[in-house]
Parts: structure tokens; sequence; C-alpha cells
């Protein structure tokens, strides 16, 4: 399918595809409840939203179930699988049998190569090796511009897979740490975490004086957090 474009409508992201289709449909798509709208090619984008926001509550709601529904089902990283990156759903495609591992990012699809046959875990181990480092880049190319903006710079940073948080600051040393799984998410959420870790290096609560700092620097982290956490 195609990556269509991502719109986010009352907390709930959603992958709009353009179709031969006379009307707009919502599907929620197993195992992770990735949403997607499809939508007649010249059907004004206003109205999907008005029809999103009408829709809010039952997608959520679905979009829990069958998360919960499988839950259990490990991901194999299989062509047809779903790949979020920066918050836009693309279809991996994996290649076996080739000279040498790697990633590449097609329009519709992100493609999978690896070296003879290969297991899930190598699979993975290819693919969150090329998440890592896109996701390394954006922060390279984000956290300067934020720290420029706010005077706010770290001595230095590092990504990490964690489970339970989206960042961390030590603040004894200056370091900042983002979690990997930030790489699926639209970057308006990123550069909330990326301010959120550097309003830290000053205020180390999360108080008046902490929001005060991120109202100021960026006046809808409100918003981006729920996007984040998915929530209305």
């Amino acid at each position: 399918m195609s990556g269509g474009k991502t719109i986010t409508v009352n907390g709930v992201v959603a992958t709009l595809v353009r179709k031969s289709v006379k009307n707009v449909r919502v599907t929620i798509v197993p195992p992770n409840g990735e949403v997607r709208v499809s939508a007649p090619r010249f059907y004004p984008e206003t109205l999907i939203r008005a029809f999103l926001s009408e829709k809010a509550d039952w997608i959520r709601t679905h979009v829990a179930r069958v998360q919960k529904d499988h839950a259990d089902e490990p991901k194999r990283f299989e062509t047809g699988e779903t790949v979020r990156l920066f918050g836009t759903a693309y279809a991996l495609e994996v290649l076996e049998g080739q000279k040498k591992n790697g990633v590449r990012l097609a329009p519709d699809r992100i493609v999978l190569s690896v070296r003879g046959e290969s297991t899930p875990e190598k699979r993975e181990a290819v693919l969150n090796g090329w998440l890592r480092e896109t996701l390394k880049n954006e922060i390279g190319y984000l956290l300067p511009l934020w720290s420029e903006r706010t005077g706010l710079v770290p001595s230095e940073w590092t990504v990490r897979d964690m489970t339970s948080r989206w960042g961390s600051c030590n603040t004894k040393t200056g370091k900042i740490t983002l979690n990997l799984q930030l790489v699926r998410y639209p970057q308006i959420c990123l550069e909330y975490v990326i301010l959120h870790e550097l309003c830290h290096l000053r205020v180390h609560g999360h108080g008046p004086d902490f929001k005060a700092l991120l109202d100021r620097f960026m006046p809808d982290w409100k918003a981006r957090r729920k996007l984040l956490n998915g929530q209305n």
C-alpha cells in the first residue's frame, strides 16, 4: 500500500490513502492497531477530518481491542508487515539472499535486505539498526536547533530502547537519553521530548517553573504530549 499522508484528529493518528472509492472508510489493521483511512481521490480533507472526529471514540476503542487481541503475537519482520517511521506507516518488503544487509526507504515502502536466509531476530536487528541511525540523524539536526532557541545545551546525548519513559536527563552530568521508539512517532513528538529533556537542565522537577519553560518555548507542548501518549 502507499505510505499515504499522516493526519491527526482528536489524538487519533491515521494514514490517509486516496483511492478510487466512493466513500470514506476507516480500517484498523492488526497487529498494532494502525488506523488507515481510504477516501475518494478528490474528497475534501476537511470532511475527512470531520469524519474522523465523529468516529474518534469508536476508533480508539477498536484500536485498543486489536492491540489487546494481538499483544502476544511476536512480529516476524516479514513482507507485508507495517513499519511506522516518524508517524507514517510503510509496508515492509523483505529481500533475502542479498549481498549485504541494509534498509532502503522507498516512496511507499521500507525495503529490508538481508544476506542469505534469515531469522526474525536477524531481520529485526538490521531494521532496528537502520531506525536507530535514522533517529540519530534527526536528533542531530533538531537538538542543536532547540539548544540555540533555549540556550540549553546537553553535555552529550544518546539513543536507547526504553520501556517506561520517552527520555531522561542526568542533571548531574548534563547527558540526555532519548527513546529509540520515538522514531515511530511524528517529528513534533520528538521535538517535544527533546525540549522536555533540555528544560530539565535548568529545572529538575515538573513543577510550575518547568511548565513555564515549556510554555515559553513550545506553546502547544500539551497537544504534542497527548499525541505522543495517544490521548484525546
